[in-house]
């Protein structure tokens, strides 16, 4: 990604940051339920995207973040939710959805405790800090 671009993202987030404390201390209390290479095949699923490069945990929000490669990709960036592995599309804050996706998100839904399950749905509206238009 060029400088330039980062440097826009950052100051985005940052000044966006302080308003993250509200929103993470839910998730902060539950384990999250997914790893890196499962949130890249959430992130597949989703994009349907054939090269997906790791670019590591948010710094702002946790979620996993992937970048898609390729001259087809253009410049497109993912963000995983790492509880209940919605995905979303940075670039405009889109949550993604497949037939597939729902299928594995189902399967993350069951590591859930019983407790967990009740704060499940406040986890699902965790959204990412996104870069809009």
């Amino acid at each position: 990604m060029p400088d330039w671009r980062r440097h826009i993202i950052v100051a985005i987030m940052l000044g966006a940051c302080c308003s993250l404390a509200p929103r993470l201390s839910l998730a902060e209390e539950i384990p999250q339920k997914i790893a890196s290479e499962e949130a890249r095949k959430l992130a597949l699923l989703a994009t349907g995207e054939v090269s997906l490069e790791y670019d590591g945990p948010s710094k702002y929000d946790q979620f996993f973040v992937f970048e898609a490669l390729g001259p087809e990709a253009g410049s497109s960036f993912f963000k995983v939710n790492p509880w209940t592995g919605d995905v979303w599309d940075e670039w405009g804050c889109k949550k993604l959805s497949t037939p597939g996706l729902r299928k594995l998100q189902a399967k993350i839904r069951q590591r859930f405790t019983k407790d967990e399950l009740k704060e499940y749905q406040k986890l699902r509206k965790i959204r990412p800090e996104c870069v809009t238009d």
